[in-house]
């Protein structure tokens, strides 16, 4: 029988947003469990892959992790290797699929 956990916060969508959320919500001492319809930035993997950002990636750092990418506005591929890192980095509790 497998341990039920109970979480301070759910977070519904997996995005930056998402990950930002839970990333406040662990410096607040508080559990988040992210779940997401899809693979890890759902909305983010189907983008165009040629695509870049409107935002420079000074402007989409998160949770004060350096985003660095080639140019001064990141790829769709830069994006979703970033949020995977913060993903690892802040060892979040995020569920996919």
């Amino acid at each position: 029988m497998a341990l039920k956990k109970i979480w301070d916060i759910i977070i519904i969508g997996g995005g930056p947003t998402g990950i930002n959320c839970a990333i406040e919500a662990g410096k607040a001492n508080l559990s988040a469990l992210i779940l997401e319809k899809g693979v890890i930035t759902n909305s983010l993997f189907h983008f165009p892959v040629n695509m870049t950002f409107f935002s420079t990636s000074r402007l989409l750092e998160i949770g004060q992790i350096p985003f660095v990418s080639h140019n001064d506005k990141p790829t769709r591929q830069e994006a979703l290797e970033y949020y995977r890192r913060l993903i690892q980095h802040f060892k979040l509790n995020y569920h996919t699929y």
